[in-house]
C-alpha cells in the first residue's frame, strides 16, 4: 500500500488566522493608513511643500536653517524618506461617505473613482532616516522622525502614528530599540512622547539655535521589552 494512502488528512488547526490578522492591519491604525513613500510618487510630491513649506512644521521638526525649500531640497527630503528602513505617508483612512460610492463590487467610476484612490495625506514619518548602514544593522536601533500638516495637528494623529509605527518596528522590523528627540522648545513634544512610554535618555545641551536663543536637544528612547510591558505582552 503506498503511504500515501494511509496519511493522515490535513486538518486545519486555524494557526494562522492569527497571522492573517495581522497582516490585514499592518499598514494601518484606527483613523490612518500608511503608504510607503516613493520619490516618484505625485502624490506625495505635492503634499511635501505643506509640511517642508511650512515654518512652524520646519521649527519644531527639524534642526535645518529655517528658510524656504526649493524643489531640490524637496526631491532630497523625499529621495531620504525613500532610503529609510521605512518611510510613510500618513493618510487619513477613506471616510464611509467615498466608501459608498463604490459601485457593490468594490469599484467606481470616473470622479468618484480618482476620489477614492487619491490618499489624503497628512503627513510624513520615517524609521531610520536616510537608510540604515549595513555596518551598524546588527544593532537593531533606529530613531523615528514625524511632520504632521498643522491643519490635522492636534487630533491625535501623531500620537497613533507613533504608536503604530513602534508596533511596526518591533513587530516586523525586528528593531531592539528605538528612539525619538525634540527641542526644548518643544514641550509639547516631549511631553507626548513621554506620554507614549519612551524614557528620558539624554540631553545634548545648547545644540540648537533659534531666534538668538540656544535650546537643548532631548534624546527619549523605548526597548523592545519596555514595548511589550506596555501591550501587556510580559
Amino acid at each position: 500500500m503506498s503511504p500515501l494512502a494511509t496519511a493522515t488528512p490535513f486538518k486545519p488547526n486555524h494557526s494562522m488566522d492569527p497571522v492573517v490578522h495581522e497582516a490585514q492591519m499592518a499598514f494601518r491604525s484606527a483613523r490612518l493608513k500608511y503608504i510607503k513613500i516613493d520619490e516618484a510618487d505625485e502624490h506625495v510630491k505635492a503634499f511635501l511643500p505643506q509640511v517642508e513649506g511650512d515654518p512652524v512644521v520646519l521649527a519644531l521638526a527639524s534642526p535645518a536653517l529655517l528658510r524656504p525649500r526649493g524643489k531640490k531640497e524637496l526631491d532630497w527630503y523625499a529621495e531620504q524618506q525613500t532610503k529609510a528602513y521605512l518611510g510613510v505617508a500618513i493618510c487619513l483612512v477613506p471616510s464611509e461617505g467615498v466608501q459608498a460610492a463604490c459601485t457593490p463590487d468594490g469599484d467606481s467610476t470616473g470622479d468618484k473613482k480618482d476620489e477614492r484612490e487619491k490618499p489624503t495625506i497628512i503627513g510624513t514619518m520615517c524609521l531610520g532616516w536616510g537608510g540604515i548602514p549595513a555596518s551598524t544593522a546588527h544593532h537593531r536601533t533606529a530613531s523615528i522622525g514625524i511632520t504632521l500638516s498643522s491643519a490635522h495637528q492636534n487630533r491625535g494623529y501623531g500620537r497613533e502614528a507613533i504608536n503604530w509605527m513602534l508596533d511596526w518596528a518591533f513587530k516586523h522590523g525586528a528593531m531592539h530599540t528605538v528612539s525619538i528627540c525634540a527641542y526644548s522648545y518643544n514641550e509639547r513634544g516631549a511631553h507626548l512622547y513621554e506620554d507614549i512610554g519612551f524614557q528620558p535618555e539624554g540631553r545634548r545641551r545648547e545644540v540648537v539655535w533659534f531666534n538668538r536663543k540656544w535650546y537643548d536637544e532631548l534624546w527619549f528612547g523605548m526597548t523592545e521589552h519596555e514595548w511589550e510591558k506596555l501591550r501587556g505582552m510580559s
